[in-house]
């Protein structure tokens, strides 16, 4: 089983955040999904230092595995949307498609946001923000 970097996760990475980043750099076996690359993206596109973030975003990329969003990982995600929204229960659909990701693939997600996800009993979850 491998780790999935939630974008959260990245982002106390490049700030340089002791607990995350040690973890990182230790560990052997880490992906992020085509997902968490489109928010990072989005971020660097969005900041006033484009070019930059843009380049350093790219040059992140070329060392992590990106996993896409598969005919496995979409059944996850239908299955889970139908239960999550009989249910009442709010999740985002890009949340929703990292998560489908990490079921699809038995991957443990990491994240900061450990509440958020835990609404998707299946996923298991790491924090190495502590």
């Amino acid at each position: 089983m491998s780790y999935v970097l939630d974008t959260d996760t990245i982002i106390y990475f490049l700030k340089g955040q002791p607990a995350v980043t040690t973890r990182i750099l230790s560990t052997k076996d880490l992906a992020i999904t085509r997902i968490t690359a489109t928010e990072l993206l989005y971020g660097a596109y969005n900041s006033a230092r484009q070019q930059q973030n843009l380049q350093i975003i790219y040059n992140l990329l070329e060392d992590f595995t990106v996993l896409e969003f598969d005919a496995i990982a979409s059944e996850y995600f239908a299955r889970h949307k139908s239960y999550l929204k009989k249910n009442g229960i709010l999740l985002a659909d890009m949340d929703l498609m990292i998560a489908s990701i990490c079921l699809a693939g038995n991957h443990t997600l990491v994240t900061n946001n450990t509440r958020h996800f835990e609404r998707i009993v299946e996923l298991v979850l790491e924090n190495w923000t502590n």
